[in-house]
């Protein structure tokens, strides 16, 4: 919830570079099996751990997809390098894995850009 509000506050005002006119950044959490999403970032827990009863370190997959062609390659790859460096700013956080560009798991012929953080998030104690 904290990476997909801040994704949210990053989208909203226009942080992002813009996609083609029609088109708008969406975000989420699910991507549909076998679909490519388009101009689409998903933030995706994908494990973690607890420090201790007031801390704990979730490990998350921000992926980033524009709409798949050569053309959008530069707009897709510098939104995941803005993503993460406004996350770094407002959210406690270790890099994982740089954003690097993969093939996409539903079409190998298009690419998408993902990354990799550690929350450093405080609970509370119970």
């Amino acid at each position: 919830k904290i990476l997909t509000d801040r994704v949210k506050a990053i989208i909203d005002p226009g942080q992002l570079p813009t996609p083609p006119v029609g088109q708008a950044w969406k975000r989420g959490t699910l991507v549909t099996p076998g679909i490519t999403p388009v101009w689409f970032i998903q933030v995706r827990m994908i494990g973690g751990e607890d420090e201790q009863v007031v801390a704990s370190r979730p490990l998350v997959d921000v992926r980033v997809w524009a709409d798949g062609t050569s053309a959008t390659e530069g707009t897709r790859s510098l939104a995941a390098r803005t993503l993460l460096a406004r996350i770094r700013q407002a959210i406690p956080c270790r890099v994982f894995a740089m954003p690097v560009p993969l093939p996409d798991p539903a079409d190998n012929s298009k690419i998408h850009t993902l990354f990799t953080v550690q929350l450093l998030t405080k609970g509370s104690q119970q």
